[in-house]
């Protein structure tokens, strides 16, 4: 009798963390369904340079997320970058997050922000589309194709 009461006991605390888990789920997935990007693209350069990925990303949402970085198989690496001017001199300094409030934006354009790209592993080209991934503190991450553009794109 009691080997029957804990298996009872036992299925409905994993039927009651599945749904906990599911709603949680639900609630984190339609906070991701709420960010969007537009005009993805990729400033190609000659030779070995690196490369910059600029977007716009929205959030939708009714909470701040938080993108920490970016992903792509054909880079070896990936990270954001802001542009600054220090003393008459323009820099890149390496950005470990970026906040995006409730109904805001941030743009990541020539001069600003920008997703820097380094080692190619294979030769790129003007029209290509490159899968790059996005990376938000919650864990989630999405996935966004990049059309590759000349040396003059904005």
């Amino acid at each position: 009798m009691q080997t029957i009461h804990t298996t009872r006991l036992l299925v409905r605390t994993r039927w009651f963390a599945g749904i906990a888990l599911a709603l949680c789920a639900g609630i984190a997935m339609a906070n991701m369904s709420s960010i969007s990007v537009h005009n993805p693209r990729i400033r190609l350069l000659p030779g070995d340079l690196p490369l910059a990925g600029y977007f716009d990303l929205h959030n939708g949402g009714k909470k701040t997320v938080t993108l920490t970085g970016a992903s792509c198989p054909d880079f070896g690496k990936v990270m954001m970058h802001h542009s600054i001017s220090r003393n008459g001199q323009e820099t890149m300094v390496m950005v470990m997050k970026r906040d995006v409030a409730p109904g805001k934006s941030i743009h990541f354009a020539p001069g600003g922000y920008h997703l820097m790209m380094m080692k190619r592993k294979h030769e790129i080209k003007v029209g290509q589309e490159l899968p790059v991934t996005l990376h938000f503190r919650d864990g989630h991450t999405m996935r966004v194709n990049f059309r590759v553009g000349g040396a003059t794109i904005q």
